[in-house]
């Protein structure tokens, strides 16, 4: 039988794309000013991400009005529902790359973000801490992503508000992130391999020590020890990952191949922090290496999905 296609069934999870063509679009943009090179491709980049995240946010309140009850029932499902934080972090990283454009537009659209964001972080911890039928196998990477947008709101919200607000964000976003990897290990040393559809998205733990270090140093202006075990410890996880890559490859594209691009950006564009803080060589040329690692990534995704498109299957019902 035939599965229901339609704009009914379009997957929040593509909101992880705006994420990360953002990301990418943010260190593309450092790369060129770097080498002092026109600002062609991160316009391209940035263009294209506007697009996508209109394209998207449009479909998402189509949705919401029309089928409520779908999003309803998106809301309380044990994985989905922890896709609704990249609705909030595409709005924050929407606003960190219009900063240079327009500082008005940026702050508006980062506001929504960040509203957002602390009501999706309410909302969320407290329906887990009411939760009477959780199990820990049910516990996976996706669930990081409403706790790293707190981490993600400081990016921008340094130039927008007064540092006692990044602050708040920040340190709940970072004491959870530990709290949850900590779950996440038990989860995977005790309980088994993540199902393949999910085993992709365990690349959303490179996020938040990435994401902590670069909103640390531009929350306090300083980069500490407890910055620097923030990037070490970021970089270790994206060796660890690189190590395994054989697993990941095995895996058959699905949307959530998406949560992978903007913890590669969280990597990448902290390498571009670290080597402006300590100017060694050896992260100029890591820098080259995440570049293009990065926009190879963003367009096999982007090739990807539009083939899911074209073959029917990217708003299927399930």
């Amino acid at each position: 039988m035939e599965k229901e296609r339609g704009l009914r069934y379009f997957p929040i999870a593509l909101f992880a794309s705006v994420m990360g063509l953002a990301g990418t679009t943010f260190a593309v943009k450092q790369y060129e000013d770097m080498y002092g090179l026109v600002n062609i491709v991160s316009t391209i980049l940035f263009s294209l991400t506007i697009l996508i995240f209109i394209i998207i946010s449009g479909i998402f309140l189509y949705r919401l009005i029309k089928y409520p009850e779908d999003i309803k029932e998106e809301l309380n499902h044990p994985v989905k529902t922890n896709f609704f934080g990249a609705i909030s972090i595409s709005f924050l990283m929407v606003g960190l790359i219009f900063y240079e454009v327009n500082e008005t537009v940026s702050f508006v659209i980062w506001a929504i973000g960040a509203i957002i964001q602390l009501f999706l972080t309410l909302f969320l911890l407290t329906d887990l801490m009411w939760q009477q039928s959780l199990k820990i196998e049910q516990f996976n990477p996706v669930w990081f992503i409403p706790i790293v947008g707190n981490i993600v709101v400081p990016l921008a919200g340094v130039y927008h508000v007064g540092v006692e607000i990044n602050i708040f964000y920040f340190s709940l976003g970072i004491i959870f992130s530990i709290i949850y990897f900590t779950l996440f290990m038990n989860r995977m040393f005790f309980k088994g391999p993540l199902p393949p559809m999910l085993r992709p998205t365990v690349f959303i733990l490179l996020a938040p020590p990435a994401i902590g270090f670069m909103s640390y140093v531009k929350i306090f202006g300083e980069a500490n020890g407890f910055a620097f075990i923030l990037y070490g410890f970021a970089f270790y996880i994206g060796l660890l990952f690189l190590y395994q890559i054989k697993h990941y490859l095995k895996v058959p594209f699905f949307v959530s191949w998406w949560a992978m691009l903007f913890p590669t950006a969280a990597v990448t564009n902290a390498t571009f922090m670290m080597y402006e803080l300590t100017e060694l060589i050896y992260l100029k040329w890591l820098i080259h290496l995440q570049i293009i690692g990065l926009i190879a990534l963003a367009l096999y995704l982007l090739a990807r999905t539009f083939g899911l498109y074209q073959n029917k299957k990217l708003c299927v019902k399930g």
